[in-house]
């Protein structure tokens, strides 16, 4: 394929793979010469490859939902978590919200492309505000990531992405490209993340590998040191989760599971 510009800075790219992804279709994915951002040209498939028969392939996905909200967990605990408001968008299931729903935390779900099995209530207002939307391997799903990361920011102070980083040589075999589901079509550089967020003139603070979080407001020391030591923060979680056991066998467990039982009740789930 010739002049294809990249979906992030609109420079030029060089083409990495031509290989063949569900239904049929043929992928040509391309390196961005200057920010580095990795992508399929054109992905026109992307909209209808979205069925659950092809999201049957996620096999990973409860415990990847499970990991994320207990980083999600460890990493606003500092910001009064109680009060906090969170989104999940591309929420799938809804898993991810469920659990943290479960321990106290208003979170909320919104995927244009599934019904939730576990969250109760609707997909919350356009306008409404968020501490932190976080996007539990969406990202790789975006033709036009700018646009999506854009109006994101518009609505949170937080944008929290996991994205496996690819590596410097990708070949036809890596486990990431998924070819047979055809849904992974972006695919984020640590340069591409910086670039990203250069242009949202927000700050980048990244574990290198899978978390990458953008923030308009200024990250703070536990926010850093999470992202510099994953492990940590998730051994924080698993800590926070002894703590919640704690208060529950003594009756004082904080949940919103009761509240959204009886909203199913009364049959308003707003």
């Amino acid at each position: 394929m010739e002049n294809v510009q990249c979906i992030i800075c609109s420079g030029s790219t060089s083409e990495l793979l031509v290989y063949e992804v569900a239904g049929g279709h043929v992928a040509h994915l391309v390196s961005c010469d200057l920010c580095t951002m990795v992508f399929i040209a054109n992905p026109h498939w992307i909209g209808s490859s979205f069925t659950s028969h092809l999201n049957s392939y996620d096999v990973g996905s409860a415990d990847r939902s499970l990991v994320v909200a207990g980083f999600v967990r460890s990493l606003m605990r500092a910001r009064s978590l109680k009060a906090s408001h969170l989104l999940d968008f591309g929420g799938g299931d809804g898993l991810a919200v469920r659990y943290l729903r479960d321990h106290g935390v208003d979170c909320r779900w919104e995927d244009p492309f599934c019904e939730p099995r576990y969250y109760v209530g609707e997909a919350p207002s356009r306008d409404a505000h968020f501490d932190l939307v976080f996007l539990s391997e969406v990202a790789l799903h975006f033709p036009d990531p700018m646009s999506v990361f854009g109006e994101l920011m518009t609505r949170c102070d937080r944008l929290l992405v996991t994205a496996v980083v690819p590596p410097t040589q990708i070949s036809e075999d890596w486990w990431y490209l998924m070819p047979s589901t055809g849904q992974h079509v972006a695919f984020y550089p640590i340069d591409a993340f910086r670039e990203i967020a250069r242009r949202l003139s927000v700050d980048l603070v990244t574990d290198g590998r899978f978390f990458h979080m953008f923030c308009s407001k200024p990250p703070s020391t536990l926010e850093k040191l999470c992202f510099k030591s994953p492990a940590f923060a998730l051994l924080r979680w698993k800590l926070i989760e002894i703590s919640d056991l704690a208060r529950r066998a003594l009756g004082k467990g904080r949940s919103l599971t009761e509240s959204d039982q009886a909203a199913i009740r009364v049959g308003d789930v707003s």
